[in-house]
């Protein structure tokens, strides 16, 4: 009586609460804890695993060391291959790289809907929480053509995690910033209804290196609402409808016209609003499924200059989604067909506004070869307004065994210009053609009885049309330059990982990965902000309730500029996690950053040092 009472009081909170912003990992709990978790079907949003074939990488946030780590940009970082590269602390801009490729080369896919930013073509998962997500999937670019533009490099899919039945946690991040977050779930009849709060505020710290005299510490708060529903309508029919927003402040540095590294604006700061809304129904068929689903999503992005009302910026975007999906079983074989449309309106307040749609139809298929031998083909075709449609798709086989699993997969992906590389004044050009990129890779992976799972994957990407900028006499740009496809480029990659290894009581995980190549064609410059090695491991040890986590992460040199004048050194970072858990609680200490690294990942930029973090979670 008093969870429900509980629920329906945060359901009139957040009800407002959303209504609002539409105006303007953590650790798993212990197996010995039977608090009611729920298990939750696969979302009708997401495509069937076992149709288009399982992920590059999978990482659960819930068994992520969670402390200090407050959004996913920071606990992703080294996971799955994937390296992240942020310009400050939470909130601010993370540059996400996979295989060589980075920024508007890779997708984020949030619970079914592509988030890219339509202006710049990049992904902004600065202020996502972590509290928000199930897990993390990496689809390599080769196998990263189920959801269209945007994913030569590769596709990071994020679902959201279903309330817990009741969980309270608190927590510190090192450098004077505290959270807190709440959630619940009721099961009325035939229904499962769930809810979370929280929210998190810190003064930060300094993202400019303390050798350019900056000392402003950039604050950055996050207010976070989730609420789920998942219902049986009838016994082969399933509804799933979810609704969540975010309000999120940072403080930014402003620049130095004449150095180009970040100096001090105390006056200067980022609001922005998101917020978005699901639903999906599902209807198990004999041989097969029909799904249908309508995802909306809005954000805005602030910025905002006390002190120079000319400083400042405003960009929205509305995008909406409705999907269509069948999949059907015959024998061994598996195979699924998807219409969907998708529409984007985004504005950028003062310049310009733009509304568009895609139209895309995709087909996946699956065969079993063999008892031990299958094969996944997908085939996408796009056809965008205002430009030329696209086919992209992948085939992959594998080959899985009790020791021994390999795969070799072959893909084609494309990226659509972004709005300011086709429309911005004095710099887009409206005639740029898609960047396209065709990919291969190999995967061995063998599997020891005593020791846990080794495999070793090698890809190679080769992309043309990439977008740059180019000088210009025309009068009509007014800066000299603009953005026009230059050139192509070809880079090979090498992967190690290592996951459930386990020797002397001790378990051991990581991502090692290397680059070959990574040059551009015509210019013979490298690939800038790609670094030529990275590499991120975690050695675990329980003892009776106690858990021990060490966590190292290293990155080699990285070109910082196209021109390939700048460089930053190679940098490493080490963390210990002690978590004691309890019969209906959990307690965890983190001592970050171990040996005081203070070197700058990113020109002009640096991370806060030594710091202690703790956390602490009631399960209800």
């Amino acid at each position: 009586m008093l969870r429900t009472l509980f629920v329906t009081l945060l359901f009139c909170i957040s009800g407002s609460f959303l209504h609002a912003a539409e105006d303007t990992a953590q650790l798993q709990p212990p197996a010995d804890f039977d608090l009611g978790t729920l298990t939750v079907a696969e979302p009708s949003w997401n495509h069937p695993e076992e149709i288009t074939g399982k992920p590059d990488g999978e990482t659960y946030f819930e068994i992520l060391s969670g402390s200090g780590k407050t959004t996913i940009s920071q606990a992703l970082d080294g996971q799955m291959g994937i390296n992240l590269r942020i310009s400050g602390g939470a909130g601010h801009i993370a540059a996400i790289s996979s295989g060589g490729l980075s920024g508007n080369k890779i997708l984020v896919v949030k619970d079914g809907m592509p988030i890219n930013d339509p202006f710049t073509g990049s992904p902004d998962i600065g202020d996502f929480s972590t509290l928000q997500y199930d897990k993390a999937e990496l689809w390599k670019g080769n196998r990263a053509t189920l959801w269209g533009s945007s994913s030569i490099g590769g596709t990071l899919r994020l679902t959201s995690r279903f309330p817990d039945s009741g969980r309270l946690r608190l927590w510190t991040d090192g450098f004077g910033g505290n959270g807190r977050a709440v959630e619940t779930s009721i099961y009325p009849g035939k229904a499962r209804i769930g809810i979370r709060l929280s929210q998190f505020t810190t003064p930060g710290f300094s993202a400019a290196a303390p050798e350019n005299g900056n000392s402003e510490r950039d604050a950055f708060e996050l207010t976070s609402g989730y609420v789920a529903m998942e219902t049986d309508l009838r016994k082969d029919l399933q509804l799933q409808v979810s609704a969540e927003s975010n309000e999120s402040l940072t403080d930014l540095d402003g620049f130095d016209f004449v150095s180009g590294l970040p100096a001090d604006n105390l006056t200067f700061r980022q609001k922005k609003l998101g917020s978005q809304f699901n639903i999906g129904l599902t209807s198990h068929l004999n041989n097969g499924e029909l799904r249908l689903a309508h995802i909306f999503n809005h954000s805005t992005m602030t910025g905002i200059d006390e002190s120079d009302p000319f400083n400042e910026f405003g960009l929205e975007v509305s995008r909406q989604k409705q999907s269509v999906s069948r999949s059907y079983q015959a024998g061994t074989s598996s195979y699924l067909g998807e219409i969907a449309r998708t529409e984007t309106r985004a504005e950028n307040h003062g310049l310009f506004v733009h509304r568009e749609s895609d139209l895309a139809i995709f087909l996946a298929a699956r065969n079993q070869l063999r008892k031990e031998l299958c094969a996944n083909l997908t085939a996408r075709y796009d056809d965008p307004q205002n430009h030329n449609g696209v086919f992209t798709g992948n085939l992959a086989l594998v080959r899985t065994g009790p020791q021994l699993e390999l795969s070799a997969a072959w893909g084609q992906a494309f990226r659509m210009p972004a709005l300011n590389e086709r429309y911005y004044p004095a710099y887009g050009d409206p005639g740029l053609n898609s960047e396209h990129s065709t990919s291969f890779g190999l995967t061995a992976a063998r599997i020891f009885a005593d020791i846990g799972k080794i495999a070793i994957s090698a890809t190679r990407y080769q992309v043309r049309d990439l977008i740059g900028t180019t000088s210009t006499a025309d009068p009509a740009y007014t800066w000299g330059i603009k953005a026009a496809n230059l050139d192509r480029a070809t880079l090979i990659s090498h992967q190690l990982s290592l996951s459930e290894c386990k020797l002397a009581g001790f378990e051991l995980s990581g991502e090692l990965s290397l680059m070959d190549k990574k040059k551009l064609a015509n210019s013979g410059k490298q690939v800038p902000g790609i670094a030529d090695r990275q590499a991120a491991f975690s050695l675990t040890r329980n003892i009776a309730r106690t858990k021990y986590s060490l966590h190292t992460k290293f990155w080699g040199s990285t070109w910082e500029d196209a021109e390939n004048t700048r460089k930053a050194s190679p940098d490493h970072e080490l963390s210990l996690y002690i978590k004691r858990s309890f019969k209906e609680c959990s307690f965890e200490v983190g001592v970050l950053n171990l040996t005081n690294s203070e070197k700058a990942r990113v020109l002009g930029y640096t991370r806060p040092g030594r710091r202690l973090a703790l956390a602490i979670e009631a399960f209800f």
